[in-house]
């Protein structure tokens, strides 16, 4: 039996903190089609579920669109079961509107409520009980002391929630992993965190979070996509447990990408453009990606970086990118004690603030390579 494991997909987000209105609008779409594309490839591998571990949306009101494109996706592959489980962002009206425009929820969308909800699903001698609740601050105390699960059974439990291992004062978005130990677990289906993340739970089980389905922003790097589950059925002795393989599949359209960059030995703006595009390609970065550069290191003072300037060279080579430029000026305070120019006399005046305790030697760098750069072709001193 297959089951496929998403979670965190964020339907109908903004977009808009790194993108202007018309990419944003674009970016919204594609995390449409990107689910659609899921489910498409659920059914071509025979997927008998998705479990949907909460925040399918971004915001309260959900577009038309969305709202459709979704119960469309539901509606028209029947032969998969889809467990929606609700998280701290979803709609709370998505399926109000799904009963309105149906008149009742389709039969193979099967809800989860702020108890313990169980589904059973059998297949070629495998039979899997999907359990889930919705996390409140009212029932989260309780919700461990009241799951119950036939250990005989292949389990999967589904949360949304922050894993943490001990805790005192549980809240509605903590999952204490301690007090889920050695319950009959196989598999724990998480969401809310957008790090892809397979870890053992006990001598038994496993838990994961598949992470996001498309990366949204600079907090979100690297491959993005979802857990396919395989079980297979132990013999006929029943001597042998279900088995069970989690293969994470990445399957973002886009991949945030961020690239740290040693600059120490550049000095023109161009110098930056060359290195970004040989590290772009040494680690297989696509023209459709999304690339933060990070400039670090120690650079001369004669060295000018203007990420505007590499911004705009770079923007055919990526589908976005941003240059942040973190390096640190490296000053030879010596070099300067007899330059009779108005920038020797800069450097010497910071550098007795510095010794004077007035400012740190970070801030004495920067402020000294901006205003040399602003003092740039002056004269000597008369």
């Amino acid at each position: 039996m297959k089951i496929l494991h998403t979670a965190d997909i964020h339907l109908d987000s903004k977009m808009t903190r790194h993108l202007d209105k018309t990419r944003a609008k674009e970016r919204r779409n594609e995390l449409l089609v990107t689910f659609n594309n899921m489910v498409d490839y659920a059914a071509k591998e025979g997927v008998r579920a998705i479990i949907i571990a909460g925040d399918l949306f971004d915001v309260p009101s959900v577009s038309a669109t969305a709202r459709n494109s979704v119960l469309a996706a539901v509606t028209s592959n029947p032969e998969i079961t889809f467990y929606y489980l609700r998280g701290n962002h979803d709609a709370t009206g998505f399926i109000q509107d799904v009963i309105k425009k149906q008149g009742a929820i389709p039969e193979n969308l099967k809800l989860f409520e702020d108890d313990w909800t169980s589904y059973t699903l059998e297949e070629n001698g495998v039979e899997v009980v999907i359990t889930g609740a919705e996390m409140t601050a009212e029932n989260n105390r309780h919700l461990v002391d009241s799951l119950v699960l036939d250990q005989s059974k292949f389990n999967i439990v589904t949360l949304h929630g922050q894993e943490i291992e001990n805790v005192a004062d549980k809240d509605a978005e903590v999952i204490p992993l301690r007090d889920y130990r050695n319950r009959g677990i196989d598999y724990m289906a998480l969401g809310h965190v957008h790090e892809p993340k397979i870890q053992q739970l006990d001598s038994r089980g496993t838990y994961s979070y598949p992470g996001c389905l498309e990366g949204r922003g600079f907090d979100e790097c690297g491959p993005r996509g979802f857990n396919m589950l395989t079980i297979t059925a132990g013999d006929e002795t029943g001597s042998r447990a279900p088995k069970v393989e989690v293969e994470f599949i990445p399957f973002a359209e886009r991949i945030m990408q961020e690239l740290d960059l040693d600059v120490s030995d550049a000095i023109t703006s161009d110098d930056v453009i060359s290195r970004i595009r040989e590290t772009a390609s040494n680690e297989n970065v696509l023209e459709k990606d999304m690339v933060k550069a990070v400039l670090a290191g120690g650079v001369s003072l004669d060295a000018e970086f203007d990420p505007e300037y590499i911004e705009k060279m770079l923007e055919k080579d990526f589908y976005y990118i941003t240059v942040r430029d973190k390096t640190k000026p490296v000053i030879d305070y010596d070099s300067f004690a007899y330059d009779k120019t108005l920038k020797g006399e800069f450097v010497r005046m910071i550098r007795a603030e510095e010794e004077a305790g007035k400012l740190t030697s970070d801030e004495a760098g920067e402020i000294i390579r901006t205003g040399v750069q602003l003092l740039a072709g002056e004269g000597a001193l008369s």
